[in-house]
């Protein structure tokens, strides 16, 4: 987006010296970058390790990538002032065991938002009125360029908290209904919270729902409507969204449709324009799921009056592991395949314009639940360690592919495994792998599985190392009865099998690594001196 748009001036501003309004012009130029609209894909940051990175390494990790938003689960504080001064834009998550609380108590709601908006709203620590007022003056006196700025700035001074997520799928199936009561009220005394705090203009409020709120029961789009169980609840929803000014925030998981019907044609899941299901509906090509599932969406909006409505897609992503349709190969198939058409501008048949998306997930999270299946715990881009597991174009600054994670310690070169001397026939055998895989993560073993062609030796191994690295490798970790394990300086990964050092735990930290962030007490400190020297 160009810096200046066309703007008439006054007498009195064209009688300004051309050479100090553009050197005005090129000494904020870097403030005017920080504050344009905040565009491109974000990315899902969970937090569910057992060694988890620290936020200053991960906020540095999303900037060396080029990701300029990030959907978080909660808000937790050394996390949110990791981003201090950051320039990344920040949707602050509700976790669904909150909602009751909110959904019943008005002061719980302007709690929530002191705590973890409103102190945090003020990028740098300096009030954002103050900093308008500095560069009004500023712009004014030296080079009449108010009328440049301020639609950049009124508009642009976001790049912080722009989001509040009022929960996570909480009308799954799986839920049993035990947040229906709640969501709703919930999202209201938030937004009541932000209006009383003065927020309610930068701050939005949305609820990430899972596709399954909508239906099209001939699986065309344009027989989409919202499920008929929820169907006052959802309109109600969408109609405080959108009296708002918020966004109807939707999951969309192609993987799932793979991994819950096995008769679903494994190119329609993909962005290669050549799937043999492609269909028309209404004139309307669809050559993959994703347009189809969020045209659906689209319908059902605009057949209850709600057309126009902006939608998020809260979470999209393909796993690496712990399934034989999740790897490396199909990761990078349908990641890029997204990112190409998101950095081509190109929307869906019904909705052509740019897709507003933020990929899940960033790093994979080997203390999830896999309840769903042994993939939730490899959604990442990055391993956790923060390595990239494939090359990945985002369309950002690093077009060549995934920037690794900066700074990062490891446990040492040595691994946990069974010992040559032991027998597969000892009892023992049975009971330890499961007392390993119960404690730690084995979801890479299995059919179709990054470990998969492992012996029988093999599997064993990678459940002790599992245990041994998650922790610490604490000599006791490897002392499995009967003798069955041993330490080892030889690396047992084989093939796509790759048995992990652990990295090192460090203490959370706070804030970005400095030299790299826009400091408001920096800017501040330089514009009364440049104050000081033009006046």
């Amino acid at each position: 987006m160009g810096l200046v748009k066309g703007v008439a001036l006054s007498t009195r501003q064209r009688q300004q010296p051309l050479g100090l309004a553009l050197c005005c012009l090129y000494i904020l130029q870097p403030l005017l970058l920080l504050l344009s609209s905040v565009s491109g894909t974000g990315v899902n940051w969970g937090t569910q390790a057992t060694h988890p990175l620290p936020p200053s390494t991960v906020v540095n990790l999303l900037r060396d990538n080029g990701f300029q938003k990030v959907k978080l689960f909660d808000a937790d504080s050394a996390t949110l002032n990791a981003f201090a001064n950051s320039g990344i834009q920040i949707m602050v998550g509700i976790p669904n065991d909150m909602l009751y609380t909110l959904a019943n108590s008005e002061q719980a709601a302007e709690n929530w938002v002191a705590k973890n908006v409103s102190s945090h709203i003020s990028s740098g620590g300096i009030d954002i009125s103050l900093l308008w007022l500095l560069l009004w003056c500023l712009c004014s006196t030296i080079c009449g360029a108010f009328l440049v700025l301020e639609d950049l700035f009124a508009s642009n001074f976001e790049l912080f908290i722009r989001y509040v997520a009022v929960g996570n799928e909480p009308f799954l199936s799986t839920y049993n209904g035990s947040f229906l009561g709640t969501t709703l009220p919930a999202l209201q005394n938030i937004q009541s919270a932000l209006t009383k705090a003065g927020l309610d203009a930068r701050v939005k409020v949305t609820v990430p729902l899972n596709a399954d709120v909508y239906e099209s029961p001939t699986n065309l789009p344009s027989d989409g409507n919202f499920r008929s169980d929820i169907q006052d609840l959802m309109l109600s929803i969408v109609k405080f969204l959108s009296d708002n000014g918020a966004p109807f925030t939707v999951n969309i998981y192609p993987f799932i449709s793979l991994y819950t019907n096995p008769n679903f044609p494994l190119g329609f899941a993909f962005f290669n324009n050549s799937s043999s299901s492609s269909f028309t509906d209404g004139g309307k090509i669809y050559d993959n799921v994703f347009d189809a599932n969020h045209d659906t969406l689209v319908w059902a909006l605009q057949k209850n009056g709600y057309g126009n409505l902006s939608i998020v897609i809260g979470e999209i992503g393909w796993p690496t592991d712990g399934d034989q349709n999740a790897n490396l190969n199909y990761a990078q198939q349908f990641n890029q395949g997204f990112m190409n058409n998101v950095i081509a501008g190109k929307g869906t048949p019904m909705r052509p314009a740019p897709v507003d998306a933020y990929l899940f997930s960033l790093l994979d999270e080997d203390a999830k639940s896999i309840q769903p299946g042994n993939f939730e715990r490899h959604w990442g881009l990055f391993y956790l360690d923060g390595q990239p597991k494939y090359a990945l174009s985002l369309g950002t600054t690093n077009s060549n592919g995934l920037v690794p994670a900066r700074g990062v310690t490891y446990l040492a070169q040595k691994w946990c495994i069974m010992s040559p001397s032991a027998s597969l026939d000892d009892p023992q055998v049975a009971p330890s792998v499961s007392y390993a895989c119960a404690r730690a993560d084995c979801t890479s073993l299995g059919y179709g599985t990054s470990c998969g062609d492992l012996s029988a030796q093999g599997n064993i191994s990678y459940a002790f190392n599992s245990y041994y690295q998650q922790n610490n490798q604490l000599e006791s970790a490897c002392g499995f009865p009967d003798n069955l394990s041993v330490v080892t300086s030889n690396d047992p990964s084989t093939g796509t099998c790759k048995f992990r050092i652990m990295i090192q735990s460090q203490s959370v930290t706070s804030g970005v690594e400095g030299g790299r962030g826009f400091s408001m007490s920096s800017f501040v400190a330089f514009a009364f001196a440049f104050l000081s020297a033009f006046l």
